[in-house]
């Protein structure tokens, strides 16, 4: 038998994971500025996330490549099963033919600037990051992986968005990053 307590900690944590794991698809009439902002925190140091940070960021950088190859079946399995279930897999599909692979499908490279950020309500982290294309040009993303049902996941990802006050940005002298101290 749920307990009261129980059940109520149980309903605020599955909304919690339904809002942050939203995909563009569920989010109609936010600008991806809200998202990206919506689904962030400035959060008090949690030095056993910190120390996990390479690992959430390596999930990322996967996708990524999978998504530069063209590789769908590989980027549509690294998506949170919660976010791809109220989607669908027409909503997926879409998703990613639509939006993620045609964007990457120039990426030559990361470029040397990343900002990251804990993500609002499951452990996880948002990477504030560049793709530099073939031709050169460098194009801003922002990719969040969370951990979901034991697994590290990619709950979102927001393509050709610069996130002020999150990106990185190229100046003269090299890159100017946000202080999040």
């Amino acid at each position: 038998m749920t307990t009261p307590v129980a059940f109520s900690r149980a309903c605020r944590i599955a909304l919690m994971l339904s809002a942050l794991a939203a995909t563009p698809l569920a989010l109609v009439g936010t600008t991806h500025h809200d998202q990206a902002m919506a689904q962030t925190r400035a959060a008090a140091p949690d030095f056993a996330m910190v120390g996990q940070q390479d690992a959430y960021r390596s999930i990322a950088e996967e996708f990524v490549t999978a998504a530069a190859r063209g590789d769908k079946m590989k980027t549509a399995r690294m998506l949170s099963p919660a976010t791809a279930a109220r989607a669908g897999a027409d909503g997926v599909d879409r998703f990613l033919a639509g939006e993620v692979l045609p964007f990457f499908a120039t990426f030559q490279e990361f470029a040397r600037s990343v900002s990251v950020t804990r993500t609002a309500d499951a452990p996880g982290f948002a990477f504030y990051m560049y793709m530099v294309e073939k031709t050169g040009e460098m194009r801003p993303f922002v990719i969040y992986v969370i951990e979901e049902g034991g697994a590290r996941v990619v709950a979102n990802v927001l393509v050709d968005l610069f996130v002020e006050g999150r990106h990185c940005l190229k100046v003269a002298a090299g890159w100017q990053c946000p202080d999040f101290g």
